[in-house]
């Protein structure tokens, strides 16, 4: 074989070898980057949901406090013959006409978040839960990985192996995503539990407060 020609395969075979080792390179440095990612991911969503879920309730608690203060100082007010029969029976169907108008316009906007992703997802409760955590996480983690600077390096390492970094991005963050999807019921379960179980005690006891109030009116 002509030396000319032994010296361009030498050649050839080494860059392939190089090509192959980068590759592998970037591979190895893409599952790191995925395992980090979906574990950053989970804490945070929990984290975000412990938030989130507490600020709710909290909101929650603080008005139906005030609905049952209102109702209870009308109550008062009227044994205290400071309101007629009519009149107290009058002031308490505006006010319980009042907080549904009031909760209707609060839970509006969630309520038509919700109905429109379960419409999406088949009415599916946890099908909607999992896909609205995983479209999250794929934004969050696609918006976090292109706004990190590169150094050239790295950004060679990357050409070298055959890769674009845009579309590196995007696998890593639809990985992460599947990996959301498929461990979001379990990540939220405890705090969606927690904060119904408080929800639901609270709206009983309110149910309860209402129910009697309105049996003891003339």
């Amino acid at each position: 074989m002509h030396p000319a020609i032994l010296i361009v395969s030498a050649l050839t075979a080494g860059a392939a070898l190089a090509r192959k080792l980068l590759a592998g390179e970037v591979t190895s440095r893409k599952h790191k980057a995925i395992e980090a990612a979906a574990q950053e991911a989970r804490i945070r969503i929990r984290r975000e949901a412990h938030k989130f879920l507490k600020k709710s309730f909290l909101h929650f608690a603080v008005a139906t406090g005030v609905k049952a203060a209102i109702l209870a100082t009308l109550w008062i007010v009227w044994r205290a013959h400071g309101l007629s029969d009519k009149a107290v029976s009058i002031s308490v169907g505006v006010a319980l006409v009042t907080f549904l108008i009031r909760d209707a316009w609060v839970i509006y906007p969630t309520a038509r978040f919700v109905i429109s992703t379960l419409v999406r997802n088949g009415w599916h409760p946890l099908r909607a839960l999992r896909e609205t955590v995983a479209a999250l996480v794929f934004e969050e983690v696609l918006a976090e990985a292109q706004a990190l600077p590169q150094s050239r390096s790295h950004n060679l390492l990357i050409s070298l192996a055959g890769h674009n970094r845009d579309d590196l991005h995007k696998e890593i963050a639809k990985s992460v995503a599947d990996i959301a999807r498929h461990s979001s019921w379990e990540d939220l379960r405890p705090y969606i539990i927690s904060a119904a179980a408080k929800t639901l005690s609270l709206m009983v006891i309110y149910a309860t407060m209402v129910a009697v109030l309105i049996s003891r009116l003339p």
